[in-house]
């Protein structure tokens, strides 16, 4: 059997990043999925989400733990809230925006897995405790650095 780590996290738990204002924590790497997938908790501060862009290796799924969202997929615009739950085929244009008052929380799953490791080299990893406030006003130019890399366009 795996590690008990491989199949269990306990609530904060997991290889943890803040990116743009919002904490990512990887609750399954591909490592443990054969490569099938990758799940990531974000907690989305009001106001923030990522810029528009496309992926064009995975599908994205994002499942609404708690929180109101804005989802733009393609040419849409969803409102979403707890429990809702969108898949975002590959090669679409989407992003979201936390707009409630207070932090929201989504769970992504990525497939195939590895899209998560952009956290890892455009974030700062941290824990949840302690939030990134001092994140370097490059972190746009990063992403867009490693878009391509991770076969993905970025709309700023």
């Amino acid at each position: 059997m795996s590690n008990l780590s491989d199949v269990f996290l306990e609530a904060g738990q997991g290889e943890c990043f803040w990116l743009m204002g919002d904490f990512y924590a990887i609750k399954s790497a591909p490592a443990q999925t054969g490569g099938t997938c990758s799940i990531v908790e974000i907690e989305s501060f009001p106001g923030n989400g990522p810029p528009p862009h496309i992926h064009h290796q995975e599908d994205e799924c994002l499942y609404v733990i708690e929180g109101a969202f804005s989802i733009i997929l393609g040419s849409r615009v969803l409102d979403i809230a707890d429990g809702d739950f969108v898949r975002i085929p590959k090669g679409t244009l989407h992003t979201y925006q936390n707009v409630g008052a207070v932090p929201g929380k989504l769970l992504a799953v990525f497939s195939p897995g590895g899209f998560e490791q952009i956290l890892a080299e455009a974030g700062k990893a941290g824990t949840r405790e302690c939030p990134d406030s001092e994140e370097s006003a490059d972190t746009l130019q990063r992403l867009l650095a490693l878009a391509e890399k991770y076969h993905m366009e970025v709309y700023p």
